[in-house]
């Protein structure tokens, strides 16, 4: 049986104010009787409610002082009147009965009919689904002015707690917790708490969904989890303890609608995040692109973001593997890319969380960016960064690929934009390989991988200028010109070292590298030439590759 406080959720009744007998408002209602009658006492009965615009009582207070003894000693439920109607106001007297009765009397506005408030009432009282409507809505409204006036998650999770009288939690999508109902400030609770949320991580894709399960901590007492949905690919969760006890009318309906208006507020909060990403990687993009010169505001932005300049640091980018059938196909779909992106985001986040890094995660179009930072970066902080992008790939890669770029460390933050190019780079590396799904750390190139970069004609050109003759050897005595040349070279022109590696006198060494300079025009010992020659020699292998 409902009690007369429950009827605050109904039309009419909202609005209304409770003017005596406050400690009664726990009387049950079984019945309404509307009456503007003298002899209303004939037809009133236990748990029955008193609607009346008080018409015969206007100016008689002790008929009215008679007609609530009365109605206490039948164990009636209260009075509801239109004060403003003809009493204008409540007698004194009256009050102090009614304080001491415990019997509640209740001012109805001027705008509702007696007749309206009585239907919302019986179907309230008659109506089980109705009656969780009733509460649904009186929850949404609740919320929705909550929402209005900007109370964050702490604030709606408590009141939840607070309507349902149970304790409340609720977990982002990964199951880490965002706010709790005050019930966990509690000893007792906290110990719960932390074998709930660990339960939830261990199985987090089903309580997404909405399960039931119990805990250790709490004996026989069930939790329950329901998803709320938000921007992100996957929901966060709001999870009730003892939530199958629920007194009624306390429905799924009216969580829901809680639910409703804390996803709102998530989303919100989610907005702003999203506008504070755009601003950081606005910076990042201003700093790899040198629209920033000053190195003290680079220093500045960077600290605002999380970078420290005491630590070295090292960039790592990541791409989607074009190449995925899958990946293809949301190409078709922009609305379908952009939710990829965003999962991937949060996911790396959740990997840099769970990993314990030092990190930063940026965007620059179709790369994530993070850059990790050690106080000092040995193989051992290598192995641990490829660890990592090992488990991120693992954990991520659903329908699709990923791949990492890792730059070598730098020691300042103003080499940032080096790192960047040095990461993509690297992962350019990858795809021009064909490769899907793969991790490559940077390596400065070589001279021959540089070399190879320049057309075969101006190659040619270079190594016949230089070596003249000796470019293509033909002779016994040319071919033994050419290897002195490369061992002598090697072994920084010191004769007793080259004469030891070819097994030959240190005078056979000196004849021959006087005649190589007399054919070049050169001297090894020039700086210049000794590079030229150098270079040239590098020029006759990749010339044979190719031959």
């Amino acid at each position: 049986m409902k009690a007369l406080n429950d009827l605050f959720i109904l039309e009419g009744m909202k609005d209304s104010t409770v003017l005596a007998g406050h400690r009664g408002l726990t009387r049950h209602v079984q019945f309404v009787n509307i009456s503007d009658t003298p002899d209303i006492i004939q037809f009133l009965d236990k748990n029955h409610l008193l609607l009346t615009t008080a018409y015969p009582f206007k100016n008689n207070t002790r008929k009215l002082c008679e007609l609530i003894k009365q109605m206490h000693a039948l164990n009636c439920t209260g009075i509801v009147i239109k004060v403003n109607r003809f009493l204008k106001e409540l007698p004194d007297e009256v009050k102090l009965l009614a304080d001491n009765l415990s019997f509640p009397i209740i001012d109805l506005p001027m705008q509702y009919t007696l007749g309206n408030v009585s239907r919302h009432i019986l179907n309230y009282l008659n109506d089980h689904e109705a009656e969780q409507l009733y509460y649904a809505l009186y929850i949404q409204k609740e919320f929705s002015n909550m929402m209005i006036k900007e109370y964050n998650l702490a604030a709606l999770t408590g009141q939840l707690g607070h309507f349902l009288e149970r304790p409340v939690i609720l977990l982002n999508h990964r199951g880490d917790m965002i706010a709790h109902s005050y019930d966990f400030q509690k000893d007792s609770m906290k110990m719960a708490e932390k074998e709930i949320i660990q339960i939830v991580k261990q199985d987090i894709s089903n309580v997404r969904k909405g399960i039931t399960f119990t805990i250790p901590a709490l004996g026989e007492q069930s939790i329950t989890s329901f998803p709320v949905q938000t921007k992100r690919q996957y929901p966060s969760m709001l999870i009730i303890i003892d939530y199958l006890t629920l007194p009624y009318p306390s429905s799924q309906m009216a969580i829901e609608q809680a639910g409703n208006v804390i996803s709102f507020t998530i989303i919100k909060e989610q907005a702003i995040n999203e506008n504070s990403r755009l601003l950081k990687n606005n910076f990042f993009a201003d700093l790899i692109e040198l629209r920033i010169r000053s190195e003290k505001e680079i220093v500045s932005r960077a600290n605002y973001y999380g970078l420290k300049s005491d630590m070295e640091s090292i960039c790592i980018v990541c791409a989607i593997d074009a190449e995925g059938e899958n990946y293809e196909s949301l190409q078709l779909y922009k609305k379908n890319v952009v939710e990829l992106h965003n999962s991937i985001y949060d996911q790396l986040e959740d990997e840099l969380m769970n990993a314990e890094m030092d990190a930063t995660l940026f965007t620059k179009e179709k790369y994530f960016v993070i850059i990790l930072q050690f106080p000092e970066y040995t193989e051992i902080e290598m192995s641990k960064v490829r660890e990592f992008i090992e488990t991120a790939q693992y954990n991520i890669q659903e329908g699709f690929t990923i791949s990492f770029g890792i730059s070598n460390q730098i020691q300042q933050l103003t080499d940032i934009p080096t790192a960047y190019q040095e990461a993509v780079e690297s992962i350019k590396s990858g795809y021009n390989s064909r490769n899907r799904g793969f991790i490559n750390f940077y390596k400065t190139k070589e001279v021959k991988e540089l070399l190879n970069t320049i057309t075969r004609k101006d190659l040619r050109g270079l190594y016949e200028n230089t070596l003249k003759k000796l470019a293509y050897p033909k002779t016994k005595d040319d071919l033994e010109l050419v290897k002195t040349i490369e061992v002598y070279l090697d072994c920084q022109c010191e004769i007793s070292e080259a004469s030891r590696k070819l097994f030959v006198h240190r005078n056979t060494i000196k004849y021959r590298i006087k005649k190589a300079e007399e054919i070049l025009n050169c001297s090894f010992r020039d700086p210049i030439d000794s590079l030229r020659i150098r270079v040239s020699l590098i020029i006759g292998t990749i010339l044979e590759e190719d031959t």
